[in-house]
């Protein structure tokens, strides 16, 4: 009989709250929240939601990249803003 694998270690979910989100089309706005899990990250629209809308996965470079240009895009926005002040 073949031995069961061991048991993998799992991350907990780390959950990151969104400032406003709205859906393209609509009015409503939503309580929503990504949360960033082992092979990637997934927005929820409320707390309670059972899934995700959006389901990112990626390797840890990948994800890596995706943050850093996200972050350089709002830091560009953020000094393009400042100029026009």
């Amino acid at each position: 009989m073949k031995r069961p694998a061991p048991s993998r270690l799992t991350r907990p979910h780390i959950t990151v709250a969104l400032p406003g989100v709205h859906m393209a089309g609509s009015d409503a706005h939503y309580d929503a929240h990504i949360e960033v899990g082992q092979h990637g990250f997934a927005l929820f629209l409320a707390p309670d939601a059972e899934y995700p809308v959006l389901d990112v996965n990626g390797t840890s470079e990948q994800l890596n990249v995706l943050v850093r240009e996200l972050g350089a895009a709002l830091a560009s926005r953020s000094v393009s803003n400042a100029d026009t002040e």
